[in-house]
C-alpha cells in the first residue's frame, strides 16, 4: 500500500511540474506550442490542407492567406473545411506563433478550433472568428471584431494599392488584383465607408498623458455627425506634411468631434499635434 501511495504522489508530482513548465513555454517539450513536435504537426496540417485545396470547389473562404509588412509581421493563414487551419506568424526573429486546429462555418462565420492557447497581443495570436468578404476578386478574412479598421483602410487608400503590406488577411494572389467602388460590409458597418474624404483641423488640444511608452494628445476636430464622422473613424495627417500621424475619432458631436493622436516618445518630439493642424479620412497625399 506504501509502495502505491508513492507511485501515486510521484504521479502527482510528476504532472503539477509538467503543468509548470509548460505554462513558462518550455519549447523542448513535446506538447509545448514551439516544441519539434508541434511544429512538426502545423507543417503536417498545411500539407493536409494543400492537397484539401486542389480538390475543393464552391467554397470562395478556402485557401492561403497572408497579411503583414514583409519585415516584423508576416502571418500566414492556410484553411480549407475538412483539413482545418494552420497558422504561422514570422518576424525578424523567427517564428513568433503558430496554431493549427478545425474550422468551423456557422452563419457566414468561420470560427477557429484552436490547439494550443490563442492570445491576440503584441506579435501574435489571430482572431478566432473571421468573416469571408469577396471584394471585386479578392477573397479576404476580415476579424469579426476589426470592420471598422477595415473601413478605415479602404478611406484611407491602403486597400486599393496593389503592394506587398496588408493589414487583413488576403488570398494570396489576390494582392495583384484590381478592384473598383466599395466593398459590402455588414450592415451596421457601411456608413464607415465614404464616397469622398472627410477633412478635418484641429481646433483644440485638450491634453495628454504618457501610456506604454507613447503619448497620447486628446483634440478636438471640426467635423462631427453632420459631417458623416462616426466614432472609430481615423484622420491622417497631410498638413504639415513632413509629419505622419493618425487620429482615432473617441466622440462625436453634432459639427465636432474629439479624436486621439498617439506618437512614440522618441518620435513625438519632432512634432507634437497643434491648433490648425489639417487631417483627412484618406492617406493619400497629393
Amino acid at each position: 500500500m506504501r509502495k502505491f501511495l508513492m507511485c501515486v504522489s510521484a504521479l502527482f508530482v510528476s504532472a503539477a511540474l509538467l503543468v509548470v513548465l509548460v505554462a513558462a513555454g518550455n519549447r523542448h517539450l513535446p506538447i509545448g506550442k514551439f516544441s519539434s513536435w508541434s511544429q512538426a504537426t502545423a507543417e503536417s496540417k498545411k500539407a493536409l490542407i494543400n492537397q484539401e485545396l486542389n480538390t475543393v470547389k464552391g467554397l470562395p473562404w478556402a485557401g492561403r492567406y497572408y497579411y503583414g509588412d514583409g519585415l516584423g509581421v508576416n502571418v500566414h493563414l492556410s484553411l480549407a473545411p475538412k483539413s482545418g487551419f494552420e497558422f504561422t506568424w514570422y518576424g525578424c526573429l523567427g517564428l513568433y506563433d503558430l496554431n493549427y486546429g478545425s474550422v468551423v462555418e456557422k452563419e457566414g462565420v468561420l470560427h477557429l478550433i484552436f490547439t494550443h492557447s490563442n492570445e491576440r497581443k503584441s506579435f501574435q495570436g489571430i482572431a478566432p472568428e473571421l468573416v469571408p468578404l469577396v471584394w471585386g476578386d479578392r477573397h479576404y478574412l476580415i476579424p469579426a471584431d476589426r470592420f471598422v479598421d477595415f473601413a478605415n483602410a479602404v478611406n484611407a487608400g491602403f486597400e486599393t494599392h496593389n503592394s506587398v503590406s496588408r493589414r487583413f488577411l488576403l488570398r494570396e494572389g489576390d494582392e495583384l488584383k484590381e478592384v473598383e467602388g466599395a466593398p459590402k460590409l455588414p450592415s451596421q458597418y457601411s456608413g464607415y465607408l465614404l464616397e469622398k474624404p472627410i477633412k478635418a483641423e484641429i481646433t483644440s488640444i485638450k491634453g495628454s498623458l504618457i501610456e506604454d511608452s507613447a503619448r497620447i494628445t486628446t483634440v478636438l476636430l471640426n467635423v462631427g455627425r453632420s459631417q458623416r464622422v462616426k466614432e472609430g473613424m481615423e484622420f491622417h495627417l497631410y498638413s504639415p506634411s513632413t509629419l505622419y500621424v493618425s487620429a482615432r475619432v473617441t466622440k462625436v458631436e453634432a459639427d465636432s468631434s474629439e479624436a486621439k493622436i498617439g506618437q512614440d516618445e522618441g518620435i513625438e518630439q519632432c512634432g507634437r499635434p497643434s491648433l490648425g493642424w489639417k487631417l483627412s479620412t484618406s492617406a493619400q497625399r497629393d
